[in-house]
């Protein structure tokens, strides 16, 4: 019985050892030469849903007079595809379909607003009020996220920062790979006058696991603004963090950006601004793909 269970040790080894070098081995730089291709994927008549958060904390001094004001915004995003085109073209509508609303101020009362428990919404909030559960947009993208066509259907309600979707290369790519996208903003300057601020969003593939691409994601800005007033304005349009993409669904799992900036001189020599943010839009299906990461 002894030298059975040898035996059969013995036949266990063997036999993990001819799967273990059956098994193809990797290099690091084989690795790194894999391509990806990141496209979107969705179907006719499906609805997807996405939770966005937006969190802002400003501290702004002032000839030795402070004040923090704190924003707060959760809302629910949906997209409605209507239709999916032989070249891969989406065209869907947009909504929000439900906002939480909260903001604090030094010396002031809070204001809240709840769509789904609040009937009137308080004063400066009418207009979220009235895109909620509206249709906002008919959109047209390419697979790789481009915006080929958009029919707003009234005033844009957004509850953060960014466009409605991240961008992709256009072809496949490698792990350190980057991409970008041009921007132009428009400031206005005391007087009125406009400046106009370019900018370029910076795409670059930091690796791939599982399945799920994450992206990393940062606005450089093209061109040399000194004028700290107009620096408070641009840092609010501003993105540095990372995106998460499922490639095989073809879908965005988890965007987070977060901010810090400090500021000085916005408002004569001894005044500051501590501006602090984090943006994240989190899709329905990101704990199906947890769960489809761990059993893997």
């Amino acid at each position: 019985m002894a030298v059975l269970s040898l035996i059969g040790r013995i036949i266990s080894a063997i036999a993990l050892a001819s799967v273990l070098v059956a098994a193809p081995a990797f290099s690091a730089e084989e690795v790194a030469a894999e391509e990806y291709t990141l496209v979107y994927k969705f179907h006719a008549g499906e609805v997807v849903q996405s939770k966005v958060t937006h969190l802002v904390t400003v501290e702004t001094k002032i000839r030795g007079v402070e004040q923090v004001a704190r924003t707060r915004s959760i809302s629910t995003k949906s997209w409605r595809i209507e239709e999916v085109a032989a070249d891969g073209s989406i065209r869907f509508t947009h909504y929000v379909d439900d906002v939480d609303m909260w903001q604090s101020v030094t010396g002031r009362e809070e204001v809240k607003y709840n769509s789904q428990t609040d009937q009137t919404p308080p004063p400066g909030y009418e207009a979220v009020a009235a895109s909620v559960g509206k249709p906002l947009a008919v959109v047209t993208i390419s697979p790789t996220g481009r915006i080929l066509q958009r029919e707003n259907s009234q005033k844009q309600f957004n509850p953060g920062i960014g466009e409605l979707t991240v961008p992709m290369p256009e072809g496949p790519v490698k792990i350190g790979d980057e991409w970008n996208m041009p921007d132009e903003i428009s400031l206005k300057e005391e007087g009125g006058a406009v400046k106009k601020i370019n900018l370029r969003q910076v795409y670059r593939l930091q690796k791939v696991e599982t399945g799920v691409a994450t992206i990393q994601v940062e606005t450089q800005v093209l061109t040399p603004l000194k004028d700290a007033k107009l620096q408070t304005e641009l840092v609010q349009r501003l993105q540095k963090g990372t995106v998460r993409f499922d490639i095989d669904a073809g879908r965005l799992i988890l965007k987070q950006m977060d901010m810090n900036e400090n500021i000085l001189g916005f408002n004569g020599a001894e005044s500051s601004m501590h501006y602090v943010a984090r943006f994240s839009e989190e899709m329905d299906n990101a704990e199906k793909v947890a769960r489809k990461e761990e059993q893997q």
